[in-house]
């Protein structure tokens, strides 16, 4: 078998199309394709990647055997996950939340809407709602190219996992800092808003009660986004396997 043969024999094998070898690897899916047509090699460090993604030995990529045996005993069965893969994980997962927690921020807060007696206002509010579910979908329907990280063992070079460690670390803070100010802004919203406004309502109640839930929609964008962000580092981080 030629190492076009073998790439394409491995890469269905696992599961994997053209563009999803190809974002693994940092390059076009043409490469990919040219690869496969025997059309020309890749680099050695992608040569190398390729044999630690499909647990094969480099000989066996490049050599005449068709039989290829592991690499490294230790990954019975998981997927590679390169420096490019990780920060491209990391990227579309804060895109992907970015849009979720807009959307949720954005409903709650056009209910703030509804404390006002003009009839625009709940049109306004039906196009937020309408704008919110949109989002919402675009999400769920859109490709995710790194879906096998979540139902995958994964494996990483030791530096690359270093990395992923102190980069969470350095964030840490931030993030457990951002969720309580969304914790608060929520409670504040739902919680306090109502107890402070009397039983006869006028002008300014509304605008309390509305100003509440604006403060709820932002806290909801907070904690929504942040807890994304810290699941997506948590899967990279919290794997035991590393080559």
């Amino acid at each position: 078998m030629t190492f076009g043969e073998k790439l394409q024999k491995l890469r269905k094998e696992s599961g994997l199309s053209q563009e999803e070898l190809a974002d693994q690897l940092n390059v076009s899916r043409q490469a990919v394709s040219k690869w496969e047509r025997d059309n020309g090699y890749p680099e050695t460090e992608k040569i190398v990647r390729m044999s630690k993604m499909f647990q094969v030995t480099i000989d066996y990529l490049l050599g005449e055997e068709d039989t290829p045996k592991p690499e490294n005993n230790l990954h019975e069965k998981g997927l590679y996950v390169s420096r490019e893969m990780a920060e491209g994980f990391l990227s579309y997962q804060k895109r992907k939340m970015l849009k979720t927690s807009t959307a949720i921020g954005f409903m709650i807060a056009s209910l703030s809407l509804s404390f006002w007696a003009v009839e625009i206002n709940m049109i306004l509010f039906m196009i937020f709602v309408i704008i919110g579910i949109i989002l919402l979908f675009s999400v769920k329907l859109a490709d995710n190219p790194y879906h096998k990280l979540w139902k995958e063992p994964l494996f990483f070079d030791k530096t690359v996992k270093s990395e992923l460690v102190s980069a969470y670390a350095d964030k840490k803070k931030f993030i457990h800092i951002s969720n309580l100010i969304g914790i608060a802004l929520i409670a504040v919203g739902f919680l306090l808003c109502p107890l402070i406004v009397p039983a006869e309502f006028d002008i300014l109640d509304n605008i309390i009660l509305a100003c509440g839930f604006i403060l709820a929609g932002v806290g909801a964008f907070l904690c929504v986004y942040m807890s994304g962000i810290t699941r997506a580092y948590r899967l990279l981080i919290m794997n035991k396997m590393e080559g």
